[in-house]
């Protein structure tokens, strides 16, 4: 009797074990074609959520466009790209400042009013998290709301003798991802060369981040600032640009331009920035805070997210621009670099 029983047992053991088999196999398979499915399907999703954040970054440097364009009718002027008194300080309020009342935010703007004649150091620190605008700040961007490390130059000028003094301001200054565009500076003028600043490779890295660091050696009353105006763009040291003197056409002129945040976080990087303008007009990280520059390529610094001045987005291929006719265009990363500088110039013919 046992022995007959035997191979029925073996039989039934074998066929369940089988049956286990055959389910782990199963599972494994299951898993196999979700973790496909995952890997095809990813980049799809990453690249939908991009698009998304690339038309709300869009929508965002419409909405400032517009808010440019009304105080235009109400001033027959674009704001200053920063204003600086003659007798100092060494800060300036900043274009996106003069804008607050058009982008719905008419009463943070009369609270900074008041503190117009101080500078940006007079700016109560209890305000600090009031500042912060996520609707100027591109969504690409995944870098904090404030400035890591800034500096502030608090130096007055009194009788021709200037006062140095500054200050690291951590977390205190919003921070933005739109800048009014400057232009670039001329040789002639101590500026970048025309045919420089090429595509950083593992070989030759970047070099010149840019030239909207020239200022006056000087620090004279009449001659201690960052004289913007030679750059030729929009905006500039205490500007007051008028349409009819765009006379390359407003829809060949770059207005405002986004640029990413650097990597580095340190006091000196250059390429933060912040709406409220200028902290330091004597540096060029100072001045990259309102402003940006064509002296290199868009999107020179990336992958690194090195310090430039010049502009950038995190979005592929190239950055978005509003042009002085209101409109907001793509510009690729490959555009040569002397027609993107020409894009920038209010006057071309005259350079």
């Amino acid at each position: 009797m046992n022995l007959t029983r035997a191979p029925q047992r073996v039989a039934q053991q074998s066929g369940r074990s089988m049956h286990h088999a055959l389910t782990r196999l199963e599972v494994l398979l299951v898993l196999s074609v979700i973790s496909l499915n995952l890997i095809l399907f990813l980049p799809f999703v990453e690249y939908a959520r991009e698009s998304a954040r690339k038309n709300q970054c869009r929508s965002q440097l419409q909405k400032l466009s517009l808010a440019t364009h009304l105080y235009y009718e109400a001033y027959n002027r674009f704001p200053a790209g920063f204003d600086l008194a003659s007798n100092g300080p060494y800060q300036g309020w900043g274009w996106n400042v003069k804008l607050l009342p058009y982008l719905d935010a008419g009463p943070l703007y009369h609270s900074i009013e008041p503190h117009f004649a101080t500078g940006l150091a007079g700016l109560p620190p209890a305000e600090d998290s009031l500042l912060r605008r996520p609707s100027l700040v591109c969504p690409s961007d995944p870098k904090p709301l404030a400035v890591p490390h800034a500096q502030v130059n608090t130096s007055v000028v009194d009788d021709g003798v200037v006062g140095p003094n500054s200050a690291d301001w951590l977390d205190r200054l919003p921070r933005t991802s739109y800048f009014g565009s400057a232009a670039y500076l001329q040789l002639e003028f101590g500026g970048i060369q025309y045919n420089s600043a090429g595509i950083p490779t593992s070989l030759r890295p970047l070099t010149n981040a840019g030239s909207l660091g020239h200022f006056g050696k000087s620090s004279a009353p009449d001659r201690r600032y960052c004289d913007t105006v030679t750059f030729g763009g929009v905006f500039g040291q205490n500007s007051q640009i008028e349409i009819k003197q765009i006379m390359d056409g407003t829809s060949n002129t770059i207005l405002v331009g986004e640029r990413y945040a650097p990597a580095d976080s340190d006091v000196t990087a250059v390429g933060h920035g912040t709406w409220l303008g200028v902290p330091d007009c004597t540096s060029r990280q100072g001045l990259a805070m309102a402003l940006a520059d064509t002296s290199v390529r868009i999107n020179v610094g990336l992958p690194g997210r090195e310090q430039v001045t010049g502009f950038g987005s995190l979005h592929p291929g190239g950055a978005q621009f509003a042009f002085c006719d209101g409109r907001v265009r793509f510009i690729s990363q490959s555009i040569d670099i002397e027609l993107l500088r020409s894009l920038s110039v209010i006057n071309d013919c005259e350079r």
